[in-house]
């Protein structure tokens, strides 16, 4: 897990650092602080060798295509550097419990053709087809990334778009798995049924069907049912059918989908922006008890946004209870052009609900 992460001109943030981090860690602060740009420095982070997750953060975005029809000085990256600073490189920076590095740099480039073709191996089919001088034109745009981490060679990647479309360059796998969960979206329904494929495979799904009955006492069991061709997960709760889990509630939806994210990032990540919407601030001590036992079992580091000082209060809650305190409160705040973060644990809190400080 990482104890810190730091992030230099991405989106907001001309230099921002956290330390101190846990094994779940909530993000608090004002509309418009960063909160889910953290999140996605994170996700960019969690990918370590792979340009193309910035197409990914785009879409979570809401922005669905990107179109480069001719040489102009506007790339499609430019709202993801600090100010819109291409001549800048984003520099993402985490150190593990390990004291292990690993040091990200992305960069807007436009090598000429020769540059370009020691980076990127074209398929022989398509030089035999002609295509192959349609991969990189004048009007390309490449956003290189370079990589670093202790004990390991220092490695490149490069992702291309123009009119010919999207082309990444992928060196090797991500070094863990990390989930993204947005707050605009919910995880398709076929998506879900195959995370809890993929628990009910190493037998530990009786960890989703112990969390949703927090919300449904009822509930005895879960199963894929495959109906129009749509593997979807349905419960038994008493009636004289299975139920789609989609029909129990926004509640019950959300809380599979974050535990079937925790479920399928073993040792790794889960990111989830607004992490109490659907969920009614009642039930968020029950929520948070699944989470923690969840990331624990799993070994799995949760980074979630809030805005909810109830989601807060009973995160602590819970996590008072426990011998070991691994919560972590890291409120975003903006001073001028700078944004820092003021961390809390478990006394810092303490003190800041006895006084009624604001930490959301």
């Amino acid at each position: 897990m990482y104890s810190s992460f730091k992030v230099k001109n991405f989106r907001g943030f001309e230099s921002l650092e956290i330390n101190n981090l846990s094994r779940v860690n909530l993000i608090a602060g004002l509309n418009n602080v960063g909160k889910t740009a953290l999140l996605e420095a994170l996700f960019l982070y969690g990918g370590a060798y792979n340009p193309a997750l910035t197409i990914t953060i785009n879409s979570l975005r809401g922005i669905e295509t990107i179109i480069v029809e001719s040489a102009s000085d506007k790339t499609p990256w430019d709202s993801y550097f600090y100010n819109f600073k291409i001549d800048k490189q984003i520099e993402l920076i985490g150190v593990d419990d390990a004291n292990r590095h690993r040091i990200l740099k992305f960069k807007v480039a436009r090598p000429s053709m020769e540059e370009i073709s020691e980076k990127i191996q074209l398929n022989r089919a398509e030089i035999l087809s002609g295509k192959g001088q349609k991969l990189i034109g004048v009007n390309s745009t490449i956003l290189e990334l370079e990589f670093e981490e202790t004990g390991k060679k220092k490695g490149k990647a490069i992702l291309v778009v123009d009119g010919n479309g999207i082309r990444s360059q992928v060196i090797r796998p991500p070094p863990f798995q990390t989930v993204f969960l947005p707050s605009r979206s919910r995880t398709s329904v076929i998506e879900s049924a195959e995370r809890f494929g993929n628990l009910d495979i190493i037998g530990k799904q009786e960890i989703l069907l112990e969390a949703l009955k927090t919300f449904e006492p009822r509930l005895r069991r879960l199963s894929v049912l495959v109906i129009g061709g749509v593997p979807m997960i349905h419960g038994d709760i008493g009636l004289n059918r299975l139920l789609p889990l989609p029909q129990m509630g926004d509640g019950m939806t959300r809380l599979a989908e974050i535990i079937l994210a925790i479920g399928n990032a073993p040792n790794g990540m889960v990111l989830v922006d607004e992490i109490e919407n659907g969920i009614h601030h009642s039930t968020m001590s029950n929520v948070w008890r699944t989470i923690d036992k969840a990331s624990q079992l799993f070994n799995t580091q949760v980074f979630a946004t809030t805005h909810s000082l109830e989601c807060i209060k009973a995160a602590h809650s819970v996590f008072k209870e426990n011998d070991i305190y691994d919560l972590k409160v890291h409120r975003l705040e903006r001073t001028d052009a700078t944004v820092c973060a003021l961390t809390y644990g478990k006394d810092e809190l303490d003190a800041a609900f006895e006084i009624m400080l604001e930490v959301r």
